[in-house]
This record gives structure tokens, C-alpha cells and sequence, in this order.
């Protein structure tokens, strides 16, 4: 006896075949939105926006791996009380991570998904500060020159009298969930995603919970 196939069972198979070949697959994402600080990064710099790139690869339907790059500015907070004589100047933070991500890409067979994501690597806070600006003689080292990566003797006093600019380098984690919206059937997603970093930056760690909007492609 034949077996007859329907239009309804060929467009069943191309959908499956499509499925899988997308659960296996180069993926890219870009997106931006807002960080907010979070103590002690909080106590000395205010929101700002924040930017995100990424490329990874789907181990299967549920799982995946991406590489990142991320920036976000760390300015001053303007409601905070600083010294009288504090430094003027911008802080921008930089990161390269690898993360894992577990994701569900349809709830109920709708276009709606979920995902929880975590992940570490290098993290990057660079200091710019005005060339004009010099510490007071016998300045005390208070907490809030540490964050502009002024140097302290001995005594506890500021030692560095002028910093154009300089960097500091941590390793770091983050981990987070997003929300994830599929464009009919095709491998494009808007998402939304909110993700806490914490960077074992010396003597002040570096802590941030960006909020981002973007388009992921699988």
C-alpha cells in the first residue's frame, strides 16, 4: 500500500527542517539602553547609557554560547556631595566576556521567549581626568580619589599630584534574564534584557546593572 503525503505534512517537514537547522547556528546580536550603578560603584558615579555587540553560536535548540563587548559610561552623580576640590573629569567602563545562555524561544508555540544568561571575563575602567585639575597639597585619601585611581602614601595623603588618564583592569561575572520577541517565523528577535556585573576592580569594585533593548539574529 503507498502512503500519500498532504501539502499540511510537506509544509510540517520544511518547518522542522528549518528548526533544526536554526537550532544550530552563528548568531549576532546589538543593542543599548541604560546602566544603573549599584553600591559602592553607586556612592561616586550616576545612570548613563550603555551599548552592546555580540556574536555566539546555538548548541541546540535550548542552548548557546556568545562573546561580547560592552560599553558603558560612568559619570559623575551630581546629587552626591563630592569635595570641594574633587576632580573633574569622565569615566567610561569596557568589557569582553564570554557567556552561556539558556533560552526558551517559544512559550506555548507563542512568539514569546525567556532566557536566563550568565558569563565572566575582562572588564575595563578607564579614567579621564582634566589635564588643568591638580590635588591640593595635603590632600587627605579619601575613598573618593581611590575611584579616580589616585595614588595614596603612607601617611594617608594623595601623592599624585596630576592624572590625564589611566585604566584599571579586573576580572569580572555577570548574570541576568531577558525577554525575548520572535518576527513571525524568521530567526530575528527584538529582546530586552537586564543584567548585573560585578568587577573585582581594586580597592573599588565595579558593580552596574545595565537595561537593554535589542535585535538578536537565532
Amino acid at each position: 500500500m503507498s502512503k500519500e503525503y498532504s501539502g499540511y505534512d510537506e509544509l510540517a517537514w520544511s518547518r522542522l527542517d528549518y528548526s533544526a537547522a536554526r537550532a544550530e547556528s552563528p548568531g549576532l546580536q546589538r543593542r543599548g539602553g541604560v546602566s544603573t550603578p549599584l553600591n559602592p560603584t553607586g556612592a561616586y558615579t550616576g545612570v548613563s547609557g550603555n551599548f552592546n555587540v555580540g556574536a555566539g553560536y546555538s548548541l541546540n535548540k535550548k542552548n548557546s554560547i556568545t562573546g561580547e563587548f560592552m560599553w558603558s559610561g560612568l559619570p559623575t552623580d551630581l546629587f552626591i556631595l563630592h569635595p570641594i576640590e574633587a576632580p573633574n573629569g569622565k569615566i567610561n567602563l569596557y568589557s569582553l566576556t564570554a557567556n552561556y545562555r539558556h533560552h526558551i524561544d517559544s512559550i506555548h508555540r507563542s512568539p514569546f521567549g525567556l532566557y536566563a544568561i550568565v558569563g565572566g571575563g575582562w572588564y575595563y575602567r578607564y579614567s579621564t581626568i582634566d589635564k588643568n585639575y591638580a590635588v591640593p597639597p595635603a590632600t587627605v585619601c579619601a575613598p573618593y580619589y581611590y575611584w579616580w585611581v589616585y595614588g595614596c602614601d603612607a601617611n594617608g595623603y594623595v601623592y599624585s599630584q596630576t592624572v590625564a588618564y589611566k585604566g584599571a583592569s579586573a576580572g569580572g561575572v555577570n548574570g541576568g534574564v531577558g525577554f525575548t520577541i520572535r518576527f513571525a517565523d524568521s530567526p530575528w528577535k527584538f529582546y530586552t534584557e537586564a543584567r548585573y556585573h560585578y568587577a573585582f576592580t581594586n580597592r573599588i569594585p565595579t558593580t552596574l546593572i545595565p537595561v537593554t533593548f535589542g535585535i538578536r539574529y537565532n
